[in-house]
């Protein structure tokens, strides 16, 4: 009996051994991963790279580029190394006074840099009136946060703001991994946004994609406040593009853009102008993130969702979507702080 009780114990004990080594060595349960998650940090990898391009220059606007105020006397400067994680280049109109003022006490204030990264610039042409850039004066002494170039501040000169912003990207955020080109109307959700790169960069550590609100079959207006005559462009079809009110470029796609910009003829619609013709020329891949990113309405979706972008939204919606999207930031910034980012 007694041989047969020892025999018994040591049983117990290997079957608790094994129990214990098979606990330590195999995969745990799925219910278990959610929870235990391995968190990495995205890391931007830079490249160095020489273009060579085939064709004759026919857009000289890049070698005529001068600036009125380039913040190269800031102190410290907008970017240094390679912060911040996204620089937020916010197309307005001089005398939209209002809107910067919105967009510097919601979703590019420094309140909410330690976890979204964001720092914005603000690009302006040159307006027609003294009393208005004496005004503009008066707030870049203040905020230390605009670039004006040397062209009148119209409309059809939007493409002008565009090549110019890339030109100043180039030279003052050579590490910067993402740009993110914004209307000053649209609200945006920073932490969403900052969840959503960082996710991207894990997998693409060296991105090269323009991500927005892609359009693979659109045709030229021929009438309305976008019209375009055949003698500008007399093709049936634009090549693939992005909507010009929000969309991200990655840094190194930057560069390359900016290189084959003066081998494509100009256009004065500055999201077909980049997103398309140059984008095609210059072999630069467009990201569809429209259903994940962007939303024309008020949604949940913007506040507790994976959405970043209200597009065009009401007066009234403003204030109601910047206070919806504080109210449930604390889950994104929890995500933020602690390192857990979904899908990884």
């Amino acid at each position: 009996m007694r041989g047969a009780r020892h025999a018994f114990i040591w049983f117990c004990v290997g079957i608790a051994v094994l129990v214990v080594v098979l606990c330590l060595t195999l995969p745990p349960f799925p219910h278990m991963m959610k929870a235990y998650r391995i968190t990495r940090t995205p890391k931007f990898v830079k490249e160095n790279f020489t273009l060579t391009i085939d064709g004759s220059t026919v857009n000289p606007i890049v070698g005529q580029i001068t600036w009125l105020e380039d913040l190269s006397w800031r102190d410290p400067p907008v970017c240094n190394e390679s912060a911040p994680f996204i620089l937020a280049v916010v197309i307005t109109a001089v005398e939209n006074f209002e809107r910067r003022e919105r967009v510097r006490s919601t979703w590019a204030s420094p309140e909410f840099y330690q976890y979204t990264g964001i720092k914005a610039v603000f690009v302006v042409g040159y307006p027609n009136s003294k009393t208005l850039q004496d005004s503009l004066d008066d707030e870049i002494d203040k905020y230390e946060d605009i670039i004006q170039a040397d062209f009148m501040d119209t409309y059809r000169n939007l493409t002008y703001k565009t090549i110019s912003w890339l030109s100043w990207v180039k030279d003052w955020c050579p590490g910067t991994p993402f740009i993110a080109k914004i209307d000053d109307d649209v609200v945006v959700n920073p932490f969403n946004l900052r969840l959503y790169l960082n996710e991207y960069l894990l997998i693409n550590p060296s991105p090269r994609q323009i991500h927005g609100r892609a359009r693979f079959r659109a045709k030229p207006m021929r009438t309305s406040k976008w019209a375009v005559t055949k003698e500008e462009y007399p093709l049936e079809h634009y090549p693939p593009i992005v909507l010009g009110s929000a969309y991200i470029v990655d840094r190194n796609t930057v560069d390359i853009l900016l290189a084959y910009v003066p081998y494509v003829p100009m256009l004065w619609l500055e999201d077909v102008f980049l997103t398309g013709l140059v984008a095609k020329r210059a072999g630069i891949k467009l990201k569809q993130v429209e259903r994940m990113l962007y939303s024309g309405r008020l949604s949940r979706r913007l506040y507790s969702g994976s959405q970043v972008f209200l597009v065009d939204p009401k007066e009234n919606e403003v204030k109601q979507a910047w206070e919806g999207i504080v109210r449930y930031s604390k889950k994104s910034i929890s995500k933020l702080k602690y390192g857990y980012y979904n899908g990884v």
